[in-house]
């Protein structure tokens, strides 16, 4: 997908930009850039001429160098901010380093450039900072909700509702519940909200992967053991049955288990009685149990490897969650919600997603469902200390991946094999801004001969080599 680089016109409206550089050249360079794109620029040759004007006038984006004199960029921004000004401030230099650029970000820079820079990416920053310093504008006072008041579950579509009414059915009677989705589409919190809706909600809630775990390390984790029993048990341990006695036990991966477990489960389920790894006694425990899969277990059933009998033991009801492609009108609620939650308690204000983030966000397919999602939002936070987030700040696998989930689903008529590849890399340019290094990274060949296919299939390669500037 695109991501434009110039600000957009809401964006642009009495928005003034200050340069800061003892260059002149530069400085002239940067403001025809900007200027081209609306914003009203002013132009100061140091940091203290800087500080001067800044007191008179109110800046939304302060693009400073670093190395000048009397005052540099990394004085100029600690100024700024002892002052309580809301100027978003952009650091550049043409001597960058890695503890620069630490103590610029840490030190409350909002981006650290290094130079030479392309026209494109310094328009692409400054319209990222922009919208940044619009939203402060906007609240600049952080969420207030406790994270506790959070909801679990989110989302209104038809399908999510058909879940919650199933949810506040299992949650109203004891019965076992099997709860089936795709990996990543979040059956544990499903679990956990029939627990603390039903009546064992201040009994233990315990949950265990049965995929993570060999036979008998999981017959022992579910039973418990007597001291001697095998190589390594130097003391008796309570099973998790045990310690579940009056609450529920979240059985993760039921599928996973094997035939032999299936039937020591069995005879729990069906008598409400555990044995210890080599005790000769029962306990009566009393337990209710919620399991999950993302296998088809009817099917598994059908080929004989999932006990009929425990299968029905576990489905007394079934919870089935959708996938996040099945749900896509949940997506930005599911956004907002991942942003608040890991934003929570840091200081960082109302952080919200641009629209075209969003946009590219509704193409994905989301093969990791709620899960995924959930890491693209906390990648994206993490590349940025705006309080906008842009398509950019996403995975690269999530920003790649959306123009193929966009494709039309009629079917398309048949391609040579040098318009698929001209295809592909026009499609790769454009997703990364045509930053023609990390195209060629991405696709795998040199530069060269990425210049070479380029004008082959006449493609366009974003701004010439001559538009850069040089300083």
């Amino acid at each position: 997908m695109s991501i434009p680089v110039s600000a957009r016109p809401s964006e642009q409206k009495q928005v003034r930009l200050l340069i800061v550089d003892d260059d002149p050249v530069t400085r002239e360079l940067l403001k025809g850039i900007l200027s081209a794109d609306g914003y009203s620029v002013d132009l100061a040759d140091n940091g203290q001429s800087a500080l001067e004007l800044a007191n008179q006038t109110e800046f939304a984006v302060v693009l400073s160098d670093v190395q000048m004199s009397p005052v540099d960029g990394h004085a100029l921004l600690s100024v700024l901010r002892e002052r309580g000004s809301q100027a978003v401030p952009v650091l550049m230099t043409g001597f960058g380093t890695l503890q620069g650029a630490v103590s610029a970000i840490h030190n409350g820079a909002f981006d650290y450039l290094s130079k030479p820079f392309r026209p494109d990416l310094i328009r692409q920053v400054v319209r990222r900072a922009v919208g940044h310093w619009n939203a402060q504008q906007k609240d600049s006072s952080p969420s207030n909700v406790p994270a506790t008041e959070l909801p679990m579950l989110i989302g209104r579509s038809p399908k999510m509702v058909e879940v919650y009414r199933l949810l506040a059915l299992a949650s109203l009677n004891d019965s076992n519940v099997l709860i089936s989705g795709e990996s990543g589409t979040g059956k544990e919190l499903v679990a956990r909200a029939i627990y603390q809706y039903s009546a064992r909600k201040d009994a233990p809630f315990i949950a265990v992967n049965c995929a993570a775990l060999s036979d008998t390390l999981l017959e022992s984790e579910l039973f418990g053991h007597m001291r001697g029993s095998f190589t390594g048990a130097i003391a008796n341990k309570r099973g998790l049955f045990d310690e579940a006695d009056t609450g529920t036990l979240f059985l993760d991966e039921i599928g996973d288990i094997s035939p032999a477990m299936q039937v020591k489960l069995l005879r729990v389920l069906q008598n409400g009685e555990i044995k210890p790894v080599g005790s000769n006694e029962n306990r009566r425990v009393n337990v209710r149990v919620l399991a999950a899969t993302h296998r088809d277990l009817e099917q598994a059933v059908s080929e004989g490897k999932f006990r009929e009998d425990l299968y029905y033991r576990l489905k007394v009801l079934r919870i089935s969650i959708p996938p996040l492609s099945e749900r896509a009108e949940d997506l930005e609620a599911l956004v907002k919600f991942f942003i608040q939650k890991h934003t929570q308690g840091k200081g960082r204000g109302q952080v919200t997603v641009s629209p075209e983030a969003l946009d590219m966000l509704r193409l994905r397919s989301w093969p990791g469902n709620v899960r995924e999602l959930e890491h693209a939002v906390q990648h994206a936070l993490a590349m940025t200390q705006g309080r906008l987030l842009y398509p950019e700040d996403f995975p690269e696998t999530t920003r790649l991946s959306a123009p193929e989930a966009a494709a039309p689903l009629v079917p398309s008529a048949p391609q040579s094999l040098d318009e698929v590849e001209r295809d592909h890399i026009a499609k790769v340019l454009a997703s990364v801004d045509f930053n023609k290094s990390r195209a060629a990274e991405v696709l795998g060949i040199d530069r060269a001969t990425l210049y070479r296919k380029a004008q082959k299939y006449s493609l366009s390669l974003g701004p010439t080599e001559s538009e850069a500037i040089k300083h």
